[in-house]
């Protein structure tokens, strides 16, 4: 039997997976669609600047480090070995989470509970892996979030270890390999983490202050030194649990930080500020305190944003299942061995030995880890909202969680510790009793397969398959729905990527998952361009004066009403509107400047005449290549003094070489780039993004970095120190 519940959750994950594998294209949510054209574009290291970013008029990338794992897997494996795109998206991103969800969640399990049963690993990884939360991430396609949560019980589980053997060296603790390898361990996994996401990092480092603060409490450590000793203690404590995990993360993290600290500025601060009121974070606020606490996301299971559903009272025996732990606290006096267990023991490490049970500080750990979690993913929802925005408008970092349902990782983390715990221990008491009575009913079931303590442990597997019925019936949207690509989009792409000019696409009211864009060819969202929530608005946008000279500056050529393929655009009360779709092709009919052009069925494609270029002068003659997205070289033809325009989105940080002479880029009224050129003749001109350096030097000191960590873990496994 317990075999059988042992191998239930693996088989749950791989009925409701399945689909990530078996259909020709992982299609829906947040997750991007890449025609082969793009992904030759992608080089091994990320530019400092895109063409296709800042909706498609250039900017910097603002996660820039997942989309370094995505360059680099692209580059690596597509680009350069030659295999499908296919194949190693659903290797490195979807795989790799199935496959780190479980096999990290199994391995905090027997961080904090060596002697874990085959059956309580797969409780921990049932738990992690497959609950409402994390299924409506994936289900969206929100994969950089789902990447840094499946790893993040590894990470809390290498600075356990860490922490741990700080806190039970007593007056021994002294600079070791060891100690300096768990140390570079856990800054490595925490900088994997920060790839990802550095969102789920810095709810890692919440996490592990907190049990850093419960293992001072409890150990009463500096209060057993004299002032002096508990001074180096704590210097000894700073240097191993934050200055070298922070360190290490921060030198494989240089490529972007760097940047960050030279010109304290981030490439996010726009999102940021947004994401910073109050209203976005009551908005977003969508779970209730008993969603929260269940472990129940509030979109569960149609994943429809905005659209809540109601409280289901299954899920509420989840966190009875999971706080029940508190009821068994095992004595702590029990987990520490004699010396000739210490001996003979399996566990060689002290950490290993110190954790060889749970005990009472383990268990309060875990359960104020899951409490604060369910308060937090609540947001400003009752009881007590007025708190979580006071922290989400004063304390340095929340600012980012505009969507509070990111806390629920800190739940999730909980409960796939207490649950297998409080089960094994209802287990245990069931196989210690046999026979019981309850109101005078007398209990027995003396079988050894059917009996109190295995059909109990059926009935819990059975009960969280029930909670997640519709993922297996597979009545889950998003990427686990299978999808095509309209024949459409592909003539579409077809024709755009044969024009080898540069013109940007302007799409109305924004873009389809399959549009195509390059770096020769970005695409532009109207309601994002014009600044618009409405389709009528911008149709009065574009019928005001010099519109089509606004356009032109930009260097749009064809604007484009998509084919809504999967209902997601056109929308009138969360439900798709053919009627919208017809409006604004038939308001478009009627714009003078454009022209229709045939052929792409239910796309409605326009093209505006003579768009300007990528570069133009005022006055003269010019030719330009593209060595990368930040760096242009061109050859300039003036007989008097003008303006070089360049139709990127402003920024201060471009600027022009002409003769060693260095020209600041000027903003126009269109919001591009204007250099001033005095000189007159023909020469060459040189035109790129400053900040390239300070992005190339962080990589060399990542690049440096990861070497001398990779030296470092040959020489000490070569040597056994």
């Amino acid at each position: 039997m317990k075999k059988l519940v042992s191998l239930l959750p693996f088989i749950a994950i791989g009925i409701i997976f399945s689909d990530w594998f078996t259909t020709r294209e992982v299609i829906g949510g947040d997750w991007p669609y890449f025609y082969s054209e793009t992904l030759k574009e992608f080089s091994l290291f990320v530019p400092s600047w895109s063409s296709y970013h800042g909706n498609g008029l250039g900017g910097e990338f603002i996660s820039y480090s997942l989309d370094s794992y995505l360059y680099f897997v692209v580059s690596l494996f597509v680009n350069g070995l030659g295999i499908s795109w296919g194949v190693i998206y659903r290797i490195f991103f979807f795989g790799f989470f199935i496959i780190a969800s479980a096999v990290s969640s199994i391995y905090l399990l027997k961080t904090v509970l060596p002697d874990a049963k085959i059956w309580q690993k797969s409780l921990a990884a049932f738990v992690f892996t497959l609950n409402t939360y994390i299924l409506m991430v994936v289900g969206g396609g929100q994969m950089g979030i789902a990447l840094a949560y499946s790893i993040s019980p590894f990470v809390l589980a290498r600075f356990i270890k860490l922490i741990n053997a700080f806190t039970l060296s007593g007056k021994n603790f002294q600079f070791s390999i060891f100690n300096f390898q768990l140390a570079l361990f856990a800054g490595i996994a925490l900088a994997l983490q920060v790839m990802f996401d550095p969102r789920i990092g810095y709810l890692s480092m919440i996490v592990v202050a907190i049990y850093l603060v419960l293992q001072i409490i409890k150990k009463n450590i500096l209060n057993t030194f004299l002032p002096r000793e508990a001074l180096a203690k704590w210097g000894y404590l700073m240097l191993y649990v934050l200055v070298i995990p922070m360190g290490v993360t921060t030198l494989l993290h240089a490529s972007w930080i760097f940047p960050l600290v030279v010109f304290q500025s981030s490439p996010a601060e726009g999102i940021i500020s947004q994401q910073s009121s109050v209203g976005a974070f009551k908005f977003f606020s969508f779970a209730s305190f008993s969603q929260s606490l269940s472990l129940l996301h509030p979109n569960w299971p149609e994943n429809i944003f905005g659209k809540i559903g109601f409280m289901k009272p299954e899920f509420l025996i989840l966190p009875i299942l999971a706080f029940s732990s508190l009821l068994f606290f095992t004595n702590p006096k029990s987990k520490i061995p004699n010396p000739k267990q210490i001996q003979n023991s399996k566990f060689k490490t002290q950490n290993n030995l110190a954790i060889k049970q749970y005990n009472n500080t383990t268990i309060i750990f875990f359960s104020l880890l899951g409490l604060l979690g369910t308060f937090l993913a609540k947001g400003a929802n009752p009881p007590f909202g007025e708190i979580n925005i006071w922290m989400f408008t004063h304390i340095p970092g929340f600012a980012f969680f505009r969507d509070p349902t990111k806390f629920y990782v800190l739940i999730a983390l909980s409960y796939s510790v207490l649950i297998p715990f409080s089960v094994y221990s209802i287990f245990k008491w069931l196989r210690d009793h046999r026979e019981f009575s309850i109101f005078n009913f007398k209990f027995s079931m003396k079988s050894k397969i059917f009996n109190f303590k295995n059909c109990y442990l059926l009935l819990v597997t059975c009960y969280l398959l029930l909670l997640i019925r519709p993922a297996i019936l597979g009545q889950l949207g998003g990427t686990f729905k299978e999808h095509r690509v309209p024949q459409e989009y592909v003539k579409l792409k077809n024709f755009i990527h044969s024009k080898n000019e540069f013109f940007r696409t302007l799409w109305i009211p924004r873009q389809q998952r399959f549009t195509f864009y390059s770096n020769l060819h970005p695409s532009v969202e109207a309601l994002t361009l014009f600044k618009i929530t409405s389709l009528d608005q911008v149709v009065n946008r574009l019928k005001e004066k010099d519109s089509d000279k606004y356009l032109s500056d930009l260097s749009i050529k064809y604007i484009i009403v998509p084919y809504d393929a999967f209902g997601e655009i056109f929308l009138k009360d969360r439900k798709y509107d053919y009627k919208q779709h017809q409006f604004i092709i038939e308001q478009l009919e009627t714009v003078r400047w454009l022209k229709r052009i045939n052929g792409f069925r239910k796309i409605a494609v326009f093209e505006i005449s003579s768009p300007k270029e990528h570069f133009w002068l005022d006055e003269g003659k010019l030719s330009y290549k593209m060595l990368s997205p930040d760096r242009y070289s061109l050859k300039i033809s003036t007989p008097i003094p003008t303006s070089l325009l360049f139709s990127e989105a402003y920024s201060p940080h471009w600027t022009t070489k002409i003769d060693n002479e260095l020209v600041a880029a000027e903003k126009t009224k269109s919001g591009i780039n204007s250099f001033k050129i005095i000189k007159v003749g023909n020469y060459d001109v040189e035109v790129y993004f400053t900040k390239e350096i300070y992005y190339r030097s962080g990589w060399v000191f990542s690049v440096l970095a990861l070497f001398l960590l990779g030296i470092f873990f040959v020489f000490a496994k070569k040597f056994n120190i």
